[in-house]
């Protein structure tokens, strides 16, 4: 009997961007409570030297990473999808196969760079705990025999880093091409969860630094693991769908032909924007702290940024490349309509968000750990400079799809003219919170060449009436955050982590109430825009119809 001929039509560009959105914003509850957890477990159960020694260890990797990377984390997302219509899945192959040993070369010479100079690296990070007057004399002990009995632990800790760091931002690369949020945000969720349980459990041995150093190792492997074979279950669907004339040919091709047009100018440009965002963030600034604990600092008040700002910005991940990629393709919208609404959304989210935080952060620095208070100024800091440019860069997204690539170097050449004087002037002024706010504001000046970029190149334009709407609402409800922060419970100095746990209920009901009353009042200046609206309307949004009638 003759099967009935099968038809598989692909999803359409709304279909996937609102299939993305909903997986994306689905885990934004499981990720905050992963990010919190993780914190309030890293501050009060580590010292600060062994927080700033894991800190700088792992911007360690992330330093060498960023640059073993080839900017390829980010042009892979665009040209994975167009090398699969043009050539098919053994397209693809190839040049995932090109990508991945040219990064294993580059692996292979930083590790004997690294080998060569672990005494210099190693004398580094002892002077880093030794000049450090502030530290107790017992954490200062343990802090230097672990460097003293493990260094060869460390350097061979870093290159495996490396090694898996590549697996796994090329895995994650693959699904974000596809729209794969369902599958991206669980193996994100297990990259963000395991590293805390596996170091709860280390410390709760006695393991100390030791034990978070190897839980370090053992989680990236059991995600990259787990990011494979998601990733080989829709290899093989993809290539099962396909009729073996779009599989692409089987014969070989030279490596010229196997890249796709553009493919080296693409990445060498996204290497540029690696690289620069490597420069002007606290992976590179915690290298220009005088001490460990100015690295402790520094590194615990940008990560409150950094779990504030992730998962407020989570509903984009892997959306914005993708999205620009297929509309300049012609599958849908135009640029500015895209850009508008990806806008709109941000600004909904990121500016009540923001204000939020900086009220907040007090409070919540005295829930985590009261011996980070003194890094509330860099939250002060970032929070503008981070939240804005996060803002400005869907311009950027949208000139580096169009390949305005010249507009791109500028605006990154523009972030090192602007860091490298401040970072010289306001340390010796502010601290390391002038360390914090020279990185900071290089990131937003780049922003602002960009998007002045795009308002000129590709005819994009702000949503400024919607954005007034929102700022409205977002002033009262900072009104509203000053008075109910007074009545927020302090935590004592010595309480458990099992009373922050209990106390954070408070913040969070603080945090509730707060957005409650900034989505009453942008409701009554307007609320969403008519487009927005009917996009909400078709979207697959968990309590889609309470909120269509909240905003």
């Amino acid at each position: 009997m003759a099967s009935d001929p099968v038809t598989s039509k692909p999803p359409s560009l709304a279909s996937r961007v609102s299939n993305a959105v909903f997986w994306n914003t689905l885990f934004v509850p499981v990720r905050m409570v992963a990010e919190v957890v993780t914190n309030l477990l890293k501050l009060n159960i580590l010292s600060p030297a062994s927080f700033g020694l894991l800190a700088l260890i792992s911007n360690t990797n992330n330093g060498a990473g960023t640059a073993i990377d080839l900017g390829t984390s980010r042009a892979l997302p665009k040209y994975i999808p167009e090398t699969m219509q043009a050539g098919g899945t053994r397209a693809v192959l190839r040049l995932l196969t090109i990508v991945f040993a040219a990064q294993m070369a580059l692996l292979l010479l930083f590790s004997g760079g690294l080998i060569v100079m672990s005494g210099p690296y190693l004398g580094f990070l002892q002077d880093q705990v030794t000049n450090d007057t502030r530290l107790d004399i017992n954490a200062q002990a343990a802090a230097l025999d672990f460097l003293t009995n493990h260094s060869a632990l460390i350097i061979a800790s870093v290159v495996v880093l490396l090694f898996l760091g590549v697996c796994y931002d090329m895995l994650m690369a693959y699904l974000a091409s596809f729209f794969r949020q369902r599958a991206w945000n669980s193996i994100d969720l297990a990259a963000r969860l395991l590293p805390p349980l596996l170091s709860a459990a280390a410390l709760l041995a006695g393991w100390d630094i030791l034990g978070v150093l190897l839980a370090m190792l053992i989680a990236p492997t059991l995600v990259v693991i787990s990011g494979l074979w998601r990733v080989v279950a829709l290899w093989r669907e993809e290539d099962r769908v396909r009729p073996e004339s779009a599989r692409g040919p089987q014969d070989a091709v030279s490596l010229r032909a196997a890249l796709p047009p553009g493919f080296i100018r693409y990445s060498g440009v996204s290497f540029l924007m690696t690289i620069t965002d490597f420069v002007a963030g606290a992976g590179f600034a915690i290298f220009l702290a005088q001490d460990v604990s100015d690295v402790a600092l520094l590194w615990a008040g940008t990560s409150l940024v950094r779990m504030a700002l992730s998962y407020l910005y989570t509903p984009m991940v892997g959306v914005q490349v993708p999205l620009f990629t297929r509309v300049r393709a012609g599958e849908g919208g135009t640029v500015n309509g895209a850009y508008q609404s990806l806008v709109r959304l941000q600004v909904l989210l990121m500016v009540p968000g923001g204000v939020g935080l900086v009220l907040l952060t007090a409070p919540a620095l005295k829930v985590l750990s009261p011996q980070y208070l003194a890094a509330a100024p860099i939250v002060w800091v970032l929070v503008p400079c981070l939240f804005l440019e996060c803002l400005l860069t869907t311009a950027h997204n949208a000139l580096i799809v169009h390949e305005k690539l010249g507009i791109i170097i500028v605006s990154r050449l523009l972030t090192l003219v602007v860091i490298v004087p401040m970072a010289i002037w306001l340390p010796p002024i502010l601290g390391i919170t002038g360390v914090a706010l020279a990185f900071g504001s290089a990131r937003v000046a780049a922003g602002f060449w960009a998007t002045a970029s795009g308002y000129r190149l590709l005819g994009l334009r702000w949503p400024w009436n919607f954005t007034l709407r929102v700022s409205l609402a977002t002033g009262a409800m900072g009104a509203g955050l000053l008075l109910m922060r007074d009545w927020l419970p302090i935590p004592a100095d010595d309480a458990t982590i099992a009373t922050r746990l209990w106390l954070g209920l408070w913040v969070l009901g603080v945090v509730v109430a707060g957005a409650a009353l900034f989505a009453v009042v942008l409701r009554l200046t307007g609320g969403l825009d008519p487009q927005d609206r009917r996009q909400l309307e078709q979207t697959r949004l968990p309590l889609k119809r309470w909120l269509l009638r909240v905003l």
